[in-house]
């Protein structure tokens, strides 16, 4: 039986998947893992392929997930991007990004805030 913390992630996971579909966005991959992380969701969003980091977060402060997304972290989701493309090559040749999406909920789990922050990690940054 998952623990709350995995039925938590994976309600996000869901809800993100959704909004991204809502938007247009076809989702190609879910939980890709690696030795050190796991990419949440691949999608391609017209002509580019997105790495989609989901943060879900109950009951606290606005914006506290998407800062949950450190700096460690987003080394890791690069890392992780570059395995993803020497799994997947057909991606290679695609512009890239990678996006954040932060859900907020309230403590008795109702939808606050869903925050889609495109191009929020880059490689360039870390």
């Amino acid at each position: 039986m998952p623990s709350e913390r995995q039925q938590l992630g994976d309600f996000g996971e869901r809800t993100a998947s959704a909004h991204l579909e809502q938007k247009g966005y076809q989702i190609v991959d879910r939980k890709f893992r690696t030795r050190e992380t796991e990419i949440d969701l691949v999608a391609i969003d017209g002509e580019q392929a997105v790495f989609v980091e989901v943060r879900t977060r109950r009951g606290t402060y606005d914006g506290m997930a998407a800062l949950s997304v450190t700096r460690g972290k987003q080394r890791k989701l690069v890392n992780a991007v570059r395995h993803y493309l020497e799994a997947h090559p057909a991606y290679q040749e695609m512009p890239l990004r990678i996006d954040v999406i932060a859900i907020e909920l309230d403590q008795d789990g109702t939808l606050r805030t869903i925050d889609h922050i495109e191009d929020a990690v880059r490689p360039d940054r870390l």
